[in-house]
């Protein structure tokens, strides 16, 4: 089966979900690209993108051009809320992604919320879930040696209402300012409104900058988990919404491959996993009650990290997630073409 995938190599959402599937799959030819060229036009089983493409502006036209089927793989809701960042954006492109979901052969999601939202466009959809190759490249447990007990946060300017979170839990830990280090990795000072935004949530993090810590600035994705070697401890303040129900659990598996034990908010998508052994945050008070509790207890760090990095590792390696993906693509190559999607009124929607 040869697979070409049409992504930016630099971004996370074509890493996990395009370039890294890929490359450990077995039983493929695979290559990926930022656009087809006029030579790589012949000989492809599947079309593999995430959200939009270069072509998605006329699908039959590409289709003929491949002769493949194409798969879309989707891993973010694209109704964004009000205050989001990129509101506006998505706004634009909804439409897009709605007709890419319409014309493809096969969706691809992450969890059953966004495959709810994606199956009125397209009935042939799948969960296959975010997954590592733990061990494997920059998923390896090592980590660097610090004095300080590290606490790490990272992500982008749109989780300020996040991190907000933390403030007034952060702002106790300055009974432990001797023992700790905040690391708040992704940062980006691109233009003035991501500096602003960061301000904010730097303040947040590390309690108006009372407390020890270390910045660190957003790096592509195949050299991103650097970041984790600095952590001892990671939170993952999370709020209650649609969007975020629809995102998967990267982070905790990021931060299990290198047995880096988490703080998490009881809320999906992390709670569709009830077993992950996280400790789980159900009100504001457990945030520094399970902080003050890893900072004073070695051993149940390192009992916290071990059983994650287990428990993600059997449940969440991309080898046993990738024999499931080469299946449905088999499946799909040997398929006639799928019929239009109808609307209500029997025309094609």
């Amino acid at each position: 089966m040869n697979i070409i995938g049409i992504t930016n190599q630099n971004s996370g959402c074509g890493y996990h979900r395009v370039l890294l599937p890929l490359g450990f799959m077995n039983g493929i030819k695979g290559y990926v690209t930022n656009f087809i060229t006029p030579e790589k036009t012949d000989g492809w089983d599947i079309l593999l993108y995430n959200r939009l493409s270069p072509y998605d502006k006329n699908w039959q036209e590409t289709k003929e051009l491949l002769n493949c089927k194409v798969v879309m793989d989707i891993d973010d809701y694209w109704v964004l809320p009000p205050n989001h960042l990129n509101y506006h954006q998505y706004k634009v492109f909804g439409d897009r992604i709605e007709n890419n979901l319409r014309e493809a052969d096969m969706v691809t999601v992450t969890n059953h919320e966004l495959l709810e939202k994606v199956l009125p466009f397209n009935p042939n959809s799948h969960i296959f879930p975010n997954a590592l190759p733990f061990g494997h490249n920059q998923y390896h447990a090592e980590k660097r040696d610090s004095d300080l007990i590290r606490i790490f946060w990272c992500g982008g300017v749109s989780h300020e209402e996040d991190i907000k979170m933390l403030r007034g839990p952060v702002s106790k830990l300055k009974v432990h300012a001797d023992k700790i280090k905040m690391v708040i990795g992704g940062f980006t000072d691109t233009d003035e409104y991501s500096r602003s935004v960061w301000q904010r949530m730097f303040s947040a993090f590390t309690a108006g900058g009372q407390l020890p810590y270390m910045k660190l600035h957003s790096t592509p994705p195949t050299t991103y988990m650097q970041m984790y070697e600095h952590a001892d401890i990671m939170v993952i303040p999370l709020e209650d919404t649609t969007w975020h129900a629809c995102k998967s659990n990267l982070k905790v598996l990021e931060a299990a491959s290198k047995k880096i034990p988490v703080i998490v908010s009881n809320v999906a998508p992390y709670n569709h996993d009830p077993d992950m052994p996280v400790l789980w945050v159900n009100s504001q008070k457990d945030w520094f009650s399970y902080l003050n509790y890893l900072i004073l207890n070695p051993d149940a760090r390192a009992e916290y990290g071990n059983k994650l990095y287990e428990w993600a590792n059997k449940k969440y390696n991309i080898k046993e997630v990738n024999e499931r993906r080469f299946s449905a693509f088999s499946d799909l190559c040997k398929a006639p073409a799928l019929l239009p999607v109808l609307s209500a009124d029997g025309g094609v929607a």
